[in-house]
């Protein structure tokens, strides 16, 4: 992949991972269809109900957190050696965590973003996003469209 097309997929990464974050404001529009969609539904929402929204979703909801490792590996050890390696990828990489586990999608897509090279990791991710999507799409939920332009930015 030519420079300036990693450099468009690493922006668009990020700015995913942004609006995935915990809504403390209306959430930013960005270049990228499904992300779009999102907009446009949300658009009516007062931020208040947008928090509503993200925390039923992920919060309230295993079956769609945002955790890649506990999606891939529930509790198993597997998930404890992934969050050690994440981890120290990321500060190799100086990716904040903001507080999240370094699994957390907010977190990964920019590790993506800066370590695009990573097949295998955005392989898991990939994974992941596919069953936090599921419950997503059968509700209709606004936030698959972000789901869906992340999994598509990943592979």
């Amino acid at each position: 992949m030519k420079a300036e097309g990693r450099g468009q997929k690493a922006e668009v990464l990020c700015a995913i991972a942004e609006a995935l974050r915990y809504p403390s404001k209306k959430p930013f529009r960005f270049a990228c269809d499904e992300a779009a969609a999102f907009f446009d539904e949300v658009d009516h929402v007062d931020p208040t109900g947008l928090e509503e929204l993200y925390t039923t979703t992920f919060d309230l909801n295993p079956v769609a957190t945002l955790e890649v490792g506990w999606h891939l590996w529930g509790e198993q050890y597997e998930r404890g050696r992934f969050l050690a390696d994440l981890r120290a990828l990321q500060e190799h990489l100086g990716i904040d965590s903001c507080g999240e586990l370094p699994d957390h999608l907010t977190v990964l897509l920019p590790t993506i973003a800066a370590d695009p090279e990573n097949a295998g990791l955005r392989e898991k991710c990939a994974q992941a996003i596919e069953k936090i999507l599921k419950p997503l799409e059968e509700h209709g939920n606004p936030y698959r469209h972000l789901l869906r332009a992340a999994k598509e930015a990943v592979l």
